[in-house]
């Protein structure tokens, strides 16, 4: 199979797919349709805008079935008002029941993370889930004693981001750096992956937006994410492999509270670039 194939008595010849394919691989043929270009094909990413673009369902790409994209349903949308109540409810979660989510939960939750936006569609984000407390606080202790190090090391820096409290907490038996979840969401990628670290971000924001329908909550563990970033330890406790790094930890678990109001923030700052 080539990479591109038409549909010729589907194609209605109106250029859509060649007008959307980001890398303008696609040239239009007024008679015979879309054609790719010569040489193309290696160049392809395989985003799938072609085919999912084409009213008529004409056109196909191996790197982007046609048989393996969803159609959206006819007339379906989200009402603004319905679609910004559901993005201003989402909260940062940072107490959690004392239960664990079951792994076909789990799984259900990170699912949505494949589809999100991702650097020259190159994707390549792989997930560890960290499931329950024994594992949890063995993580929590390799970032305390990061902690320690960076007080001891760079006392100005550990005083700044409060890690002499956070480290007489968990003396105390207390958790203020993965604050008693049951389960953590590990993020993980190529180092050689240019768009590995903003390609995680918005993976782990898919998840984070639609763990609330699923009754879980989530918050960012930015603690454990900066000793990843600098400590061995940790990627060796996790056994993540030699060519990879660490990008995201996320918290997850029940939220023990509901809230009931939308809290206010700071006025839209922006202005309108004229030119000279």
């Amino acid at each position: 199979m080539s990479l591109i194939n038409v549909d010729h008595e589907k194609c209605n010849r109106d250029g859509i797919c060649v007008e959307v394919c980001p890398l303008s691989l696609l040239v239009l043929d007024p008679k015979c349709g879309p054609k790719l270009k010569p040489g193309a094909s290696h160049i392809c990413i395989g985003c799938g805008h072609c085919v999912a673009a084409c009213p008529s369902g004409a056109i196909d790409n191996r790197k982007s079935p046609l048989a393996g994209q969803f159609p959206i349903p006819p007339g379906f949308s989200i009402s603004p008002e319905t679609a910004a109540l559901f993005l201003r409810s989402r909260r940062s979660i940072r107490v959690y029941k004392d239960e664990p989510i079951p792994r076909e939960q789990m799984l259900q939750l990170l699912e949505i993370a494949r589809f999100a936006p991702s650097g020259h569609n190159s994707q390549g984000i792989s997930y560890i889930v960290v499931d329950g407390r024994e594992k949890v606080d063995r993580l929590r202790e390799i970032v305390v004693e990061w902690m320690r190090e960076t007080v001891s090391s760079q006392p100005d820096l550990a005083n700044r981001y409060h890690m002499p409290a956070i480290i007489r907490s968990h003396e105390k038996g207390e958790d203020r750096v993965f604050r008693g979840a049951h389960q953590l969401i590990v993020a993980h990628a190529s180092k050689e992956l240019a768009a590995a670290p903003i390609s995680t971000y918005l993976a782990l924001e898919y998840v984070e937006i639609y763990a609330p329908v699923l009754g879980i909550g989530t918050c960012w563990a930015g603690y454990a994410q900066a000793c990843a970033q600098q400590f061995q330890p940790m990627s060796d406790f996790l056994k993540i492999p030699s060519e990879n790094a660490i990008m995201g930890i996320l918290m997850a678990g029940y939220p023990k509270h509901r809230y009931y109001r939308l809290p206010e923030r700071n006025p839209l700052d922006v202005s309108w670039f004229e030119g000279e």
